[in-house]
């Protein structure tokens, strides 16, 4: 049983560093409003879940904007591999976030 829970943890593990590294490779997006381009710059940072936090509050502080929050909250389940939108204080997660890059 011991064994089991190992190997699972190292499967998580290999997973994460994985999701990782794919995320940061395609580390810059494009984003088109109206009549101008705005590029944004992802990374990653790891939060610690505070009491009262929800995804949906972690959406309102990190994704580009509201009308993302959604698509913001399902990429962060995913990276994270949760099974579904519960949360608990005291854990972690791996949130993206997003910058403006600068045009000339």
């Amino acid at each position: 049983m011991k064994r089991s829970k190992v190997y699972n943890n190292r499967i998580m593990l290999i997973v994460l560093v994985a999701a990782i590294l794919f995320f940061t490779v395609i580390n810059c997006i494009t984003v088109a409003y109206a009549d101008e381009v705005v590029e944004y710059e992802k990374s990653f940072i790891s939060i610690e879940i505070a009491k009262g936090d929800t995804l949906t509050s972690i959406a309102e502080t990190y994704a580009k904007s509201e009308a993302e929050y959604q698509d913001y909250i399902e990429e962060v389940i995913s990276i994270n591999n949760l099974k579904n939108d519960t949360i608990h204080s005291g854990c972690y997660l791996l949130v993206p976030v997003y910058t403006i890059i600068p045009t000339n």
